[in-house]
């Protein structure tokens, strides 16, 4: 496997000019407050969905017609896109200057409109067996059958509203914009929160009223990003030009993403169809659990992922290696210190988390603690996903696919395997303990081929100081959750002001443990915090 160079270019030769590197820190509290607030409202969708509709056969039927979809969508949005189109874009105005940047988002653009076409309307056609294909065990069932078809044939045009914000995404992020794109699915959530609250009466079958608050928000979320492009970017044109070598180098990297995708997406399939096999309802408490964990580590990883992709691109379009693996370390070092502790607050104070969030209307108290438990086994998850999230980014930005395609069937290899054996003692809770397995097996795999890739100057030693440190500083943290875990009456839920009391309180004093405890060790990030608020406090 070869190298990368390690060599700085030499000053007779300057590497080509790309576009403005982008403020790292600036990019990634932008990111962050952006998807901290849509995922808050995602929670808050999740919250109103399950209190609608309980766990049962609605419930399942309508978090199926919604996966079918967001499985989709992976192969024409999301990371693929961005993470095809940011370098893309970077070598073209390295190259050839704004015309060119701007004529590359043009064809771009209407090659992705034309996809989407193709690929909406033949999931529309192709409802029936997209389904059987997700819960075929639910052949037996053919009006629960016939509703789930129904349902995902109305949220199909969803994966094109959701590709059409990726690509505004890619040349948002671009010229150093984050904050409208990553609060944008949050307008998603608010059409279904409306829905689950409002309208629901409106309809014979109340779980319609969701299909079409989602298809709202989705196309309202398309429109909140017209501002803020033609501020930073100008108008997007759509042009038409298959023989242009940028845009077929563009397809080239799509077609190994979509084949990346296919491994995720086989991966999410084997693990519906495991879900959808075990007792009613488990689905539903399968999707919930992964949602919180969601919340958890999505604010971070996605934030820092953002902010890294556009600066390590810059760096291997200019050969600046040494910026490259400090712009890496940075990341990596920021992402331990926050979600860490995450981690650990869904392993120690998950029986909280899921009452407080959960535990209204139909949702009981069964449910909660089958929530609960499938939560615990998923907190090594949430370490595993968001590292994996950050160093695809590495490898967009390397536009090294090929490795992405091993790990990524390695992984469904890994995650079907175990999720296999434990489901038939452990249920719910095996399909969560598979999917941490897995995806911390692929972790740790994408390290070690990183390392082989850069060699020392990958600088991963100089990490296990720094993530030592903070994982010491995560002991008296963790303490403290599981003491306040014990003071609540959970089974109440948010109607007791008690628990409100003790919740609140077991956040607060325990993120004080943990800040404490990260200064006296001598965590870089805590120290950075302080010296910053001196420095203020001195003006």
């Amino acid at each position: 496997m070869s190298s990368l160079p390690v060599t700085e270019p030499p000053a007779e030769s300057p590497a080509p000019a790309a576009g403005p590197r982008v403020h790292f820190v600036r990019a990634f509290l932008s990111s962050a407050l952006a998807t901290g607030l849509s995922r808050v409202l995602g929670a808050a969708r999740e919250v109103s969905v399950a209190a609608f509709l309980g766990v049962g056969e609605a419930s399942d039927a309508f978090n199926l017609a919604w996966t079918i979809p967001n499985a989709f969508r992976r192969f024409v949005a999301d990371e693929g896109l961005t993470g095809a189109m940011i370098p893309a874009l970077a070598r073209a105005e390295a190259e050839g200057g704004k015309e060119e940047l701007e004529r590359l988002g043009a064809t771009t653009f209407g090659a992705l409109l034309l996809a989407n076409v193709v690929l909406v309307g033949a999931g529309v056609i192709g409802a029936p067996w997209l389904v059987l294909l997700f819960a075929p065990t639910w052949r037996e069932d053919p009006e629960h059958l016939a509703q789930a078809v129904s349902m995902t044939r109305l949220m199909f045009p969803f994966v094109g509203m959701v590709s059409i914000v990726s690509f505004y995404e890619g040349l948002l992020n671009y010229r150093g914009h984050f904050f409208v794109p990553k609060f944008a699915p949050a307008v998603i959530s608010m059409g279904v929160i409306s829905a689950a609250l409002f309208f629901g009466d409106f309809f014979a079958e109340p779980v319609y009223a969701l299909v079409w608050g989602t298809l709202i928000g989705a196309a309202l979320h398309v429109l909140i990003h017209l501002i803020p492009l033609g501020l930073y970017w100008g108008r997007v044109g759509i042009g038409w030009d298959p023989s242009s070598p940028r845009l077929r180098a563009i397809a080239v990297e799509m077609s190994k993403v979509i084949a990346i995708g296919l491994f995720a997406q086989v991966n999410l399939l084997v693990l519906q169809q495991l879900a959808t096999s075990l007792p009613r309802g488990s689905l539903t408490i399968y999707r919930n659990s992964t949602q919180l964990t969601d919340l958890a580590q999505g604010i971070v990883a996605v934030a820092i992922g953002s902010a890294l992709l556009p600066n390590i691109s810059v760096s291997v379009s200019t050969k600046d290696w040494g910026r490259f693996r400090a712009e890496l370390a940075r990341a990596l070092r920021l992402a331990a210190f926050l979600l860490i502790p995450a981690a650990v607050v869904l392993f120690a104070f998950g029986t909280p988390v899921t009452a407080m969030l959960f535990r209204l209307g139909k949702y009981t108290w069964d449910d909660v603690q089958r929530t609960a438990d499938a939560l615990k086994y998923l907190s090594p998850f949430v370490l595993g996903v968001a590292g994996t999230n950050i160093l695809k980014k590495v490898y967009f930005a390397l536009e090294d696919r090929g490795t992405l395609l091993k790990v990524g069937a390695f992984g469904v290899a890994l995650t079907g395997g175990i999720g296999w054996t434990l489901i038939g003692f452990m249920e719910v809770r095996g399909l969560a303990l598979a999917l941490s397995i897995s995806t911390v097996l692929q972790l740790s795999a994408y390290l070690f081929l990183l390392w082989r890739r850069l060699g020392a100057d990958l600088g991963l030693g100089a990490l296990a100081g720094p993530m030592s440190r903070i994982a010491l500083a995560t002991v008296p943290f963790g303490l403290a959750l599981a003491l306040f875990a014990g003071l609540g009456d959970w089974e109440r839920g948010p109607e007791s002001v008690e628990n409100w009391v003790v919740a609140g309180g077991g956040f607060a004093v325990s993120a004080l443990v943990y800040a404490v405890a990260a200064w006296l060790v001598g965590v870089q990030e805590v120290s950075a915090v302080i010296g910053l608020v001196r420095r203020r406090l001195g003006r």
